[in-house]
């Protein structure tokens, strides 16, 4: 049954939590600076005050001093330790891990050093769900307090039972229930989200989207996916696939051979797998690069790492290869930039090693195509845009849940 307006019960929910958003972002502050703030009655702030107080929620810390005479007003703020939240990604070669506390500061973080298969067990779960309750044991913070856990992970996932319902890195996923294993191990709620959204919300409160209400995130890495922000709201589409990029078709495949249309994905095109994987054949056809050095010759060592290294120096065979990638991608970004009128591109994953010689002439390129400037920048979050975006999305939950019954 909906709450009608000026409902006493409905008023106090709402004055809770306007209070409490107060103290929060603008502690420590006083009673009267809450009334007059929130243009509330002197009782009302009393009594939601001493309600918080009695909940754990703020904390008395002390008065201000006054010029001249009057009685100092007792201070209010936050209590950041009420409770915690731990934010997970499962995007790369390794997990990273972090708990922070209610402000969004994080306390510890770390990673778990394993790579992802294709047919992780829950084996590997237990790994990481060990290694968090390490961490919450170093910093004396039970189980009991953690408020919310959110998982960023690699497909398309059901928010709600926590199944993927496409993931073409980790096929066995499927089988899989992240939230559940997740939920068996901390009785806070749990909520699993695609990790590139994770990224932009990141990059959006904490990175460089800050001060943008339309802006998409794109991560080239082993694969290619994106986020966008569209007026100041993460969008993911009618069935919270949308960003999945790695299967926009770059060229036209033949209907007669559906099993190789995987060939015309942007993963299969652009993505940094499949960009070593051309380095390598090339090599091995003969092609010359100051590459070889840096692996002592032998192709098994070639890395993206050792790429950028060629290219830094000068290398003309790997700037011919990066200027082939700007060009291609400078097209896929034009589009989406024309199709979303788009006012900042964030680019992150292991391509912004490539630094100032890959995103100038992709932003110039991109320039020369669209009506109307957009902005690509690199992400100021790098691996850990991710990690952030963790924690705003569980802070987020956990504020909207303080009060409610």
């Amino acid at each position: 049954m909906k709450s009608k307006a000026g409902n006493p019960k409905l008023i106090r929910s709402t004055n809770l939590n306007l209070i409490t958003d107060l103290v929060r972002k603008q502690g420590p502050i006083s009673r009267a600076d809450v009334a007059k703030i929130l243009k509330l009655s002197a009782p009302s702030v009393s009594s939601i005050t001493e309600h918080l107080l009695a909940m754990g929620i703020v904390e008395e810390v002390g008065t201000r001093d006054l010029v001249g005479s009057g009685r100092p007003p007792i201070m209010l703020s936050f209590n950041q330790h009420y409770g915690y939240i731990i934010a997970i990604d499962l995007a790369g070669d390794k997990i990273r891990l972090a708990v922070g506390d209610l402000q969004g500061n994080i306390i510890v973080d770390d990673e778990v050093m394993f790579s992802l298969r294709a047919n992780i067990t829950k084996d590997d779960f237990t790994t990481v769900m060990n290694r968090i309750k390490q961490l919450l044991q170093q910093q004396n913070i039970s189980n009991e307090k953690i408020q919310a856990v959110c998982v960023g992970t690699p497909g398309i996932i059901n928010k709600e039972t926590g199944f993927f319902q496409a993931a073409p890195r980790y096929k066995e996923w499927n089988k899989i229930n992240i939230r559940q294993l997740i939920k068996q191990e901390f009785q806070s709620d749990v909520i699993v989200m695609n990790d590139i959204n994770l990224s932009v919300i990141g990059e959006s409160r904490y990175g460089a989207g800050r001060g943008f209400s339309n802006l998409l995130g794109i991560n080239i890495d082993i694969g290619i996916g994106a986020g966008m922000i569209i007026q100041g709201q993460l969008y993911e589409g009618s069935r919270l696939a949308a960003g999945e990029v790695g299967y926009w078709i770059c060229d036209t495949p033949s209907i007669d051979e559906p099993e190789n249309f995987h060939k015309h994905y942007l993963d299969y095109r652009l993505s940094l797998h499949a960009l070593m994987g051309k380095v390598k054949q090339d090599l091995q056809n003969g092609q010359a690069s100051k590459i070889l050095d840096y692996c002592q010759h032998n192709l098994d060592k070639i890395t993206f790492e050792a790429f950028c290294k060629a290219v830094e120096d000068g290398d003309a065979y790997c700037i011919k290869m990066t200027k082939e990638l700007v060009q291609s991608l400078s097209v896929v970004l034009a589009n989406m930039s024309v199709l979303l009128d788009l006012e900042l591109i964030v680019i992150g994953g292991d391509i912004i090693k490539l630094g100032y010689s890959f995103v100038q002439p992709l932003r110039e390129l991109v320039n020369r195509m669209v009506p109307l400037t957009t902005t690509i920048v690199f992400s100021e979050l790098g691996e850990r845009s991710g990690i952030y975006g963790g924690f705003a999305v569980a802070l987020d939950h956990v504020m909207s849940q303080l009060f409610e019954e």
